[in-house]
């Protein structure tokens, strides 16, 4: 194919089929084709609007897709191959990123029950993922492969889970998120952010049951 001659013929073409062509080409890619030719454009891309039951809904077609294998692609691994990491993989974590992210929108904007809706919903898959179910399949993969800032997503859901949470259930969640912050080495600061964010009841609740617990939180580090 002669590449001069070729887009000296799509130079004149009108820009509704010079679309379709980059529709098709999307499609034909493969998940880094599609990040290396289109990613710096959505990087700008305006938010869209947020709207709490719509991010919800989209949340929840997410966990089922994810929980029925619509994204766990295994294949035979051996020797040459064991490092790859299948597209399906790779689109599960970019989508939970962006909808880590839209829930994160939803605690900036104060609809903090739609937030822990969302954030229950996606950090039930995480963990999941992180036990090893039939989620997404490689030989190597785990936490570090979410997309942005993990600690700002775990703030987000500490500040809206305080602020539509008994003591009991605040407390509940929190340790969760604790407890899995201290199999990873602290990373997300998740005490930190509950202590932060929590009511006084909702904090002596939290530090009652750490102590009965002995729950290990990061804060002598």
């Amino acid at each position: 194919m002669d590449k001069t001659r070729l887009f000296l013929v799509l130079s004149t073409q009108d820009p509704s089929r010079l679309l379709d062509l980059l529709s098709a080409a999307y499609d034909e890619m493969d998940f880094d084709q599609r990040q290396a030719t289109f990613g710096r454009y959505v990087e700008i891309l305006p938010s869209a609007p947020v709207d709490g039951e719509t991010r919800v809904k989209e949340v929840e077609a997410f966990r089922q897709e994810s929980i029925d294998g619509g994204y766990y692609a295994p294949f035979d691994m051996n020797s040459r191959n064991n490092t790859h990491v299948p597209d399906e993989t790779k689109e599960w974590f970019a989508r939970l990123g962006e909808l880590i992210e839209a829930s994160s929108q939803l605690t900036v904007g104060s609809d903090h029950t739609h937030a822990v809706a969302c954030f229950g919903m996606l950090y039930e898959l995480i963990g999941a993922m992180e036990r090893g179910e039939e989620i997404v399949f490689a030989e190597e993969y785990g936490s570090w492969m979410i997309p942005g800032d993990e600690k700002q997503y775990v703030a987000a859901y500490m500040t809206s889970l305080a602020a539509t949470s008994t003591p009991d259930e605040f407390t509940k969640i929190a340790l969760l998120l604790i407890r899995r912050d201290s199999r990873q080495s602290f990373t997300t600061d998740a005490y930190a952010s509950a202590v932060r964010t929590a009511t006084q009841v909702q904090k002596a609740q939290l530090e009652m049951e750490i102590q009965r617990q002995h729950i290990r939180t990061g804060r002598d580090a």
